[in-house]
């Protein structure tokens, strides 16, 4: 079976996920469980650079619907509850959502009578629902109940206890980060909301800067030294490589404009100083920063913090903030702001004698790293979007002296 999945690309296991003949292999395995002739659908992929395709799929008939997870990734040993099905070029693992078996508590997560018990307080939970789900990676998930308390439910497959510790971490030196309901309960971590809204609302709606550069720099500077004790995680600039080949696959037919991309910026990566090693956030965009009045309310998703550079975050800030218009009309005020933001970053980096060059072509890895995360399978205009930021990727680039 090794040798099948060697010749099993990523780019195969796209198209696979896709098909027609998984389709009808996925209402084969629901029929037994009374779903007869079900209509099999894609909800989403998820393609990790050298691991492999995973996906969510809707069965359904008239009178009920299930979820299930696929992933090509290698599960050996199988896990129990998940069944394999092959193909000519490789094989699956499937199992019925929540049943994730990387993810053993998302069934926790998501029955709402747990929910109720384990965070209820005695109150009455009226809504559940699942924000984000990566299959064998991680979910959150929203609870509401009747008093009008949201709470947010991070689902993890590892290191929830050190996500726990970095919270109170954060929240000692002053980071308004989400509060804790308490430690892990089976890699379920519960949160409080942030005050504010994201600044991806204020971006769309509002009529001014949500965030002067000085204040976005300022909130960076105060992460505590505490985190230089976490172990490192990669930036988007270390993980160039992985996510070329990403964008490859997405865009297949771009392969030599995708080739010369990434040869262009592994030569300015090369030769570009990062500063100090600091503390940093590790996905500092604007989803993941809540503000009011001016001021950040709310620093989430800090799962990724840890020693770093500074340059990759302000990378990872710019990168995000370009792809902005391109997604929404009504962020037709984002291309002031990221002019604001990158004069700003590049005078204060040259400062600490770090040259803009760097600035940019990192904010163009996290740009690329983007490409593939296009790809909609609801969307039959997707590739007009991953084209849209390969564009944003040379124009990056152009920048760099």
């Amino acid at each position: 079976m090794t040798e099948i999945k060697n010749r099993w690309s990523e780019r195969e296991q796209l198209e696979f996920f896709g098909s027609e003949d998984l389709a009808g292999m996925l209402v084969d395995l629901v029929r037994p469980l009374g779903l007869e002739e079900a209509r099999v659908t894609v909800v989403e992929l998820h393609h990790r650079p050298g691991a492999g395709v995973s996906g969510v799929f809707e069965a359904a008939t008239e009178d009920a619907i299930l979820y299930l997870g696929a992933t090509a990734e290698n599960l050996e040993p199988v896990p129990e509850g998940v069944v394999t099905l092959s193909s000519p070029k490789g094989q699956i693992e499937v199992w019925l959502h929540p049943a994730d078996p990387r993810l053993p508590g998302l069934a926790l997560a998501t029955t709402p009578e747990s929910v109720r018990k384990h965070w209820g307080n005695g109150r009455n939970l009226v809504d559940l629902r699942t924000l984000t789900y990566r299959p064998l990676r991680r979910a959150v998930l929203k609870a509401t109940f009747d008093d009008n308390q949201e709470i947010f439910l991070k689902v993890l497959r590892k290191d929830c206890d050190t996500l726990f510790r970095m919270h109170e971490l954060l929240g000692e030196a002053g980071i308004p980060v989400p509060e804790p309901l308490g430690p892990p309960l089976k890699d379920v971590l519960a949160f409080e909301k942030v005050r504010g809204v994201s600044m991806a609302e204020e971006l769309m709606h509002g009529s001014t800067i949500p965030l002067q550069p000085e204040t976005v720099l300022a909130l960076l500077d105060g992460l505590p030294a505490g985190l230089m004790d976490v172990p490192a995680r990669p930036a988007w600039s270390d993980r160039l490589g992985w996510y070329g080949h990403a964008a490859l696959t997405t865009l297949p037919e771009e392969a030599q404009r995708i080739g010369g991309l990434v040869q262009r910026l592994g030569r300015v990566l090369e030769g570009s100083h990062r500063g100090e090693l600091v503390p940093t956030h590790g996905d500092f965009y604007e989803a993941n920063i809540f503000v009011e009045r001016g001021s950040v309310a709310g620093l989430l998703d800090i799962d990724s913090a840890g020693p770093g550079y500074l340059v990759d975050d302000l990378a990872c800030f710019l990168g995000h903030l370009v792809v902005l218009p391109a997604l929404d009309v009504r962020y037709a005020r984002v291309p002031g702001y990221f002019e604001t933001y990158a004069t700003a970053f590049a005078k204060e980096l040259e400062s600490r004698g770090i040259g803009a060059d760097g600035l940019f072509a990192r904010a163009a890895c996290v740009v690329l790293s983007l490409v593939a995360g296009a790809r909609d399978e609801q969307d039959p205009q997707w590739r007009d979007g991953a084209l849209q930021r390969l564009e944003l990727v040379e124009k990056l680039l152009a920048r760099i002296s």
